[in-house]
């Protein structure tokens, strides 16, 4: 048996199809257009990101440059006193008239005087809570996570150190004896060796890190 499909039939599945392909195309390119846009959000934000990012870090940068530059002057001041002292020690210099030596060095004010920066992170923290960071480049987020984590890193071995080589009660009454007039030549001595080891082992950690972040930036 034969049958024949209507004319009329035809143009109708014609008619559908064409529609159908037309929503079609109107879903992709919608949907097209709506990743764009996000793409274009999400790239935006994380260019803001970066350049707070950025901004933080050489605020950063500049602090500690402050910070090495104060460091090295009291390290150089207390290794002199440090040989000073030992100089005289070694002269059998009256116990009396080392203090006073020292305390006229010093414009009688002695003290550790070792400085660490402040490094601000809150630019970092908020691309981190707002998912900015992940919209960055792969090689960008590896670089500025290093270089947040070698500043925890820094700050923490800074305060480890000063624990390990400075013993602070100690010195707070070898310096409270030496304003009382009550000198002690070794422990004098003791007392310097502690705060140049200090400020030497403190110091080598921010200046490693100041040149690893003036690396790091000077890339941008």
């Amino acid at each position: 048996m034969h049958f024949e499909v209507p004319k009329a039939g035809l143009k109708t599945v014609k008619e559908f199809l064409g529609e159908y392909s037309m929503i079609v195309v109107s879903i992709l390119t919608a949907l097209a257009l709506e990743h764009a846009a996000q793409s274009w959000h999400h790239r935006h934000r994380a260019s803001d990101a970066e350049q707070q990012i950025e901004a933080e870090l050489r605020i950063n940068l500049e602090e500690l440059h402050r910070v090495t530059e104060a460091n090295s002057k009291q390290l150089e001041h207390i290794t002199k006193l440090r040989k000073a002292l030992r100089d005289d020690i070694k002269a059998k210099v009256a116990d009396k008239d080392v203090g006073e030596h020292l305390l006229t060095a010093t414009n009688r004010s002695f003290g550790l005087n070792l400085k660490t920066p402040t490094l601000r992170r809150e630019a970092w923290e908020v691309a981190v809570a707002s998912q900015s960071a992940s919209w960055m480049s792969p090689a960008l987020l590896q670089r500025y996570s290093a270089l947040y984590a070698q500043q925890r890193d820094t700050l923490d071995s800074a305060n480890t150190n000063t624990q390990l080589t400075l013993s602070g009660p100690a010195m707070m009454n070898t310096l409270s004896d030496l304003e009382l007039g009550k000198v002690d030549p070794a422990a004098l001595y003791h007392t310097l060796r502690q705060m140049e080891s200090t400020i030497d082992g403190v110091q080598g950690n921010l200046l490693a890190l100041e040149k690893q972040m003036r690396e790091a930036l000077a890339k941008t």
